[in-house]
């Protein structure tokens, strides 16, 4: 994270959580409140964020859903009670109930072959899956949040920038009017000038609708229909640095995205063991109780049961875990492979836009600034046509929106690394 904060004057209390709130009795003129700005900051909309995220809650429930679930995989299986009564509402002696038998059963289900140790082990996978997925959702969330964020930054420097081209064209328009009246220029520079200043002002107010739409983006972070804040504090101008090629595949088994991909293999091979150990017949055992109603005498019974693997002996359900397990080890080879190809492009493409943006900083813009001081110089002293002004102008500007550009695609491929290494920490910093 590299965002400095931006000091508002005489703002010095942060109130909430994170927006600026305006100092007690600060007046311009008499009776005359100043409405400060609302200026939001990264860790206070980092905190909006986890707090009302829709789609970390998404996560968030899933986890508690499976955790609930875990209580019950340990457990024994449920007795069956049977009540069977037999021998009545027949003919002769077994009319009514004269010669019924009363039995009451209890039955109780016993498991061979650890299949409730493999069920606990198979909860316990799917808990920690759950929780690598919720990991992963918050730090996704936190990524989304931070690109947000740098975005509206970079709308508030591009409606800066827009503003002051606007302003630098109706200056040349009135350094113009001055030529003009002097007669020393022709009558359509002020209609090439007047023209420049109108597409300006179109851009400087395409930027303000830019700017709307990016604010009501981040607050839709945290399920604000509308922004509460003015504006966000930091500076693109601080870039974040590019790692080292082998620290960024050192990370590669860290995040949250390998570690899902290792319990989901593990699983498979669960899910293997468990159809090894179904094949193994499960006997129940059976308590009961009978009365005589002819004799009036009852007795216990004792009993024990074996299902017959005569049609289904679970050979195909071995087989098809044991591909499933092979099909999940592949996979995680291939998602490595791909995570590993996707990791190193975006720490290239890290590096290339910062390096895009330092020669732009130390090289260009400030090619391009002289270049319109001399123009525009040149221009008033009659050195220059209204052609040179003009291309020296947009030159200055073009470099300084390709500038912009550089700094929030340094941002936006650093928190993009970022939250595929699975890390919270972001690429902006007050």
């Amino acid at each position: 994270m590299f965002l400095r904060l931006i000091p508002l004057g005489t703002l010095c209390a942060l109130t909430g959580l994170g927006v600026l709130a305006p100092p007690a009795g600060a007046v311009s003129e008499p009776s005359v409140l100043i409405a400060e700005e609302r200026v939001l900051t990264l860790e206070a909309a980092l905190e909006l964020t986890l707090r009302s995220s829709p789609d970390l809650a998404v996560a968030t429930e899933e986890l508690h859903a499976v955790e609930a679930e875990a209580q019950l995989a340990g457990r024994l299986s449920n007795p069956e009670l049977t009540v069977s009564l037999e021998n009545v509402a027949g003919d002769g002696s077994y009319q009514d109930t004269d010669a019924a038998e009363l039995t009451i059963e209890l039955s109780q289900p016993l498991e061979l072959g650890g299949k409730r140790r493999l069920r606990r082990e198979a909860a316990e996978l799917d808990r920690q899956l759950a929780a690598s997925e919720q990991q992963r959702a918050q730090t996704d969330v936190r990524a989304v949040t931070r690109q947000r964020y740098v975005e509206v930054l970079a709308a508030q420097e591009a409606l800066t920038l827009a503003r002051e081209q606007a302003d630098l064209a109706e200056k040349s328009l009135h350094a113009a009017e001055e030529r003009i009246n002097a007669g020393k220029a022709p009558l359509i520079d002020r209609l090439r000038l007047q023209g420049e200043a109108s597409l300006a002002r179109l851009a400087a107010a395409r930027a303000e609708r830019t700017l709307v739409t990016t604010r009501q983006a981040l607050a839709a972070s945290w399920g604000a229909s509308q922004p509460d804040f003015d504006r966000v504090a930091g500076d693109l101008a601080t870039l974040p640095a590019a790692p080292d090629p082998g620290d960024v595949d050192i990370t590669l088994e860290q995040s949250p995205e390998a570690i899902s991909r290792r319990i989901a293999a593990e699983l498979r091979g669960n899910q293997l063991a468990q159809a090894k150990a179904r094949r193994i017949p499960d006997p129940s055992l059976t308590v009961g109780w009978r009365q005589f109603e002819e004799s009036n005498e009852d007795a216990l019974l004792f009993g024990i049961s074996f299902p017959l693997p005569l049609f289904n002996q679970g050979q195909h359900e071995v087989a098809a875990a044991s591909r499933r397990l092979h099909g999940a080890k592949a996979r995680e080879l291939s998602t490595r492979n791909q995570a590993r190809s996707t990791l190193r492009s975006a720490r290239q493409a890290l590096a290339d836009a910062r390096a895009e943006a330092e020669v732009l900083g130390s090289q260009v813009v400030p090619a391009a600034a002289e270049g319109f001081a001399a123009a525009e110089f040149g221009y008033r002293a009659g050195k220059f046509g209204l052609l040179e002004l003009l291309d020296a102008q947009r030159a200055l500007f073009d470099a300084r929106q390709r500038q912009l550009a550089a700094r929030t695609a340094c941002h936006l491929a650093a928190i993009e690394l970022q939250r595929l290494q699975g890390s919270d920490a972001g690429a902006v910093t007050p």
